[in-house]
């Protein structure tokens, strides 16, 4: 893993951001070990933290530490994954609701950039930046919905998701529909309409949610 050297006060709020961009990307992958003293080396800071980061990461389930082996990233389940994805579907259709009542024309366009960028990437078959842009898109429409706690528990279940987004094949199978799916999802909001919004992004996420179970599953069956 590919570590930039620090200068940030707040190294541990860097480090909690190495290791959710080495999700993303790939580079971490389920079942994948951490190595604190390593980490520490690359980034070019002490322990300290590290401790902590990886500490509130493994508190939100993202990390898990296994006494006398060390921490590892979670590995999922296609139950667990499926579970994961409908309570998100959930939150997300409260979410785009909640938006609804205060959005504006302002916050539909920067939307709407975002999803420009994604049909870009993936006429550029960048799936990197189409798993960045979709993290980007959803976290736009959590901070509109003016729900804090709603915020919180979204943002710390994506963060759980990120080691599954990070080796999706959907980014790459469907990358020419993720674009249209999200303008299906930003219609809608454009809509007014809080139940045609809640449905639209729930069915997403929900279809989203199945086949990265299926992926699991193929991979889990392969393995054994």
């Amino acid at each position: 893993m590919i570590v930039p050297r620090l200068k940030r006060e707040n190294f541990s709020e860097a480090i909690l951001h190495v290791i959710e961009d080495a999700l993303l990307s790939g580079v971490l992958r389920p079942g994948d070990r951490l190595v604190e003293a390593d980490l520490a080396r690359r980034a070019g800071t002490s322990r300290g933290p590290v401790r902590e980061a990886i500490r509130r990461l493994i508190g939100e389930g993202v990390l898990v530490h296994i006494p006398s082996r060390g921490t590892f990233v979670a590995q999922w389940t296609p139950q667990q994954v499926e579970e994961a994805y409908s309570l998100r579907a959930v939150l997300e259709r409260l979410a785009v609701q909640e938006a609804l009542k205060r959005i504006t024309e302002d916050d539909l366009a920067r939307l709407q950039a975002v999803v420009d960028e994604m049909a870009q990437a993936a006429r550029q078959g960048d799936d990197r930046a189409l798993v960045r842009l979709d993290v980007r898109f959803h976290e736009q429409l959590y901070a509109l919905s003016g729900h804090g706690l709603l915020q919180e528990v979204l943002g710390q279940l994506r963060r759980r998701l990120y080691s599954l987004m990070g080796v999706d094949e959907g980014y790459r199978i469907h990358r020419d529909k993720i674009a249209a799916d999200h303008q299906r999802i930003l219609d809608a909001l454009r809509s007014g309409d809080p139940e045609r919004a809640g449905e639209v992004i729930a069915e997403h996420v929900l279809n989203v949610g199945a086949e990265v179970a299926a992926q699991v599953r193929r991979e889990q069956e392969t393995t054994r």
